[in-house]
């Protein structure tokens, strides 16, 4: 599943640029693919910080673009959501 995000169509390439306003699927500084799904209020903080997830299908075109074990591969994550 190597290659570029957002190369799969033109759709995730459009909703990547952030032209016109900041995108809500980025590439994080680790190489994984994220959405923003919420929004969660931090102290300290005056305005809300975004709750992202790893994306690992494009939600436009169904390509699979990143599998959890490469997240977390990237990422150092340990953690095992299934055996929660």
């Amino acid at each position: 599943m190597a290659g570029t995000f957002g190369s799969c169509c033109t759709e995730l390439k459009d909703a990547m640029s952030g032209e016109e306003f900041e995108p809500l699927i980025t590439v994080g500084e680790e190489g994984v693919l994220y959405m923003s799904v919420g929004l969660v209020d931090l102290e300290d903080e005056d305005e809300p910080g975004m709750v992202d997830h790893p994306v690992f299908f494009c939600p436009f075109c169904g390509k699979g673009l990143q599998t959890p074990d490469e997240v977390k591969a990237k990422t150092g994550s340990d953690d095992d959501e299934d055996d929660a």
